[in-house]
């Protein structure tokens, strides 16, 4: 009985990793429209202060024609761990923002994973999230890409 309810914990902790949708919408009017061609792969390591270069662009045809008249507003980085969706919403155990202010045609940013993270549940299930928003746009609309999973190595 022991070894049946430890299995199925594991499972359930692995399916939960598993079953989160990196691409779906993070929140209302959310669209997985940027294009990360260089950045993390999923299932890296990465470490503390160590630099990672982000090369990005507002990919036209991934998202409806309609939002390719509006400018975005500055592009900013965020860090998650082990974000889950609750009601159609992402929530996670952490979250901090990296990089801010990123100028529309930067096409390029490097980040570092701060070296001062709390401990958190499972250091195996992190994500990074490039994202803006397009402030003329009707109901404002917030365009990113993710990359992750990936663990940290403290």
């Amino acid at each position: 009985m022991k070894f049946t309810s430890a299995l199925v914990t594991g499972l359930l902790a692995t399916s939960a990793s598993a079953v989160f949708d990196k691409w779906a919408p993070w929140g209302k009017r959310d669209y997985h429209c940027l294009n990360v061609y260089q950045g993390v792969p999923e299932n890296a390591t990465l470490a503390p202060n160590w630099p990672v270069e982000i090369g990005f662009n507002r990919a036209s045809g991934r998202c409806d024609a309609i939002y390719d008249q509006f400018p975005t507003s500055n592009y900013s980085v965020w860090l998650y761990n082990n974000p889950v969706r609750v009601n159609g919403f992402v929530q996670q155990d952490y979250r901090v923002k990296l990089v801010d202010g990123i100028p529309p045609d930067a096409g390029r940013v490097t980040i570092s994973l701060p070296s001062d993270l709390p401990e958190v549940d499972d250091d195996t299930v992190w994500y990074i999230r490039l994202d803006t928003w397009l402030p003329t746009a009707p109901q404002t609309p917030s365009f990113f890409n993710a990359q992750g999973p990936f663990a940290l190595n403290r």
